[in-house]
């Protein structure tokens, strides 16, 4: 990924994805709606999350090598899979997505590793940062909706799981 990290510009990326879907509720629902099209974003307008919703993005070209977009993406999936499951330790997925990568690259692997062909580039510390931001503000989501209770542990690995697995077709679908 080529580009400056400014966390101005990410933050404003962030903002500008939620209050696009701000009559949306719950805000969970405003997080779905804001990582798709900030997924769609990066890829394009060429995602299935974005085509199920029904959310039209607009193509810029320089986007899938924006790091700024790039953190932005990573902060609204992880609110979005805290504040749907209310899982305390999403940060480990977080954290292991980065570990996860870090080993792809360190043995040369990367070809291995299910990111499209348009996305370059190692993800720095910079994007699980932003991954764990997410995490805590999608926690409090979570609580606020909840009664200030917690969901189980696991719950996001397993929605996790099914997300990568079945292309996003039921992503955070209401219950």
């Amino acid at each position: 990924m080529a580009g400056e990290r400014d966390p101005g510009k990410t933050r404003k990326y962030i903002d500008d994805a939620m209050d696009r879907f701000s009559s949306m509720t719950p805000v969970v629902e405003r997080a779905r709606f804001a990582w798709a099209y900030t997924r769609g974003v990066r890829r394009l307008g060429d995602d299935p999350l974005c085509r199920r919703l029904k959310l039209i993005v607009p193509r810029i070209e320089t986007a899938p090598e924006d790091l700024n977009l790039a953190d932005a993406e990573h902060y609204l999936y992880a609110r979005f899979l805290a504040g749907s499951t209310g899982d305390p330790s999403t940060h480990a997925l977080v954290v292991g997505y980065k570990l996860w990568t870090t080993v792809k690259y360190a043995r040369a692997c990367e070809k291995d590793l299910p990111i499209e062909s348009t996305f370059s580039g190692h993800p720095p510390a910079d994007a699980m940062n932003w991954g764990l931001t997410g995490v805590q503000d999608g926690l409090l989501d979570y609580r606020n909706l909840h009664r200030g209770r917690l969901g189980m542990a696991g719950g996001a690995l397993e929605a996790n799981r099914q997300l990568a697995t079945t292309q996003y077709q039921s992503a955070g679908a209401p219950r």
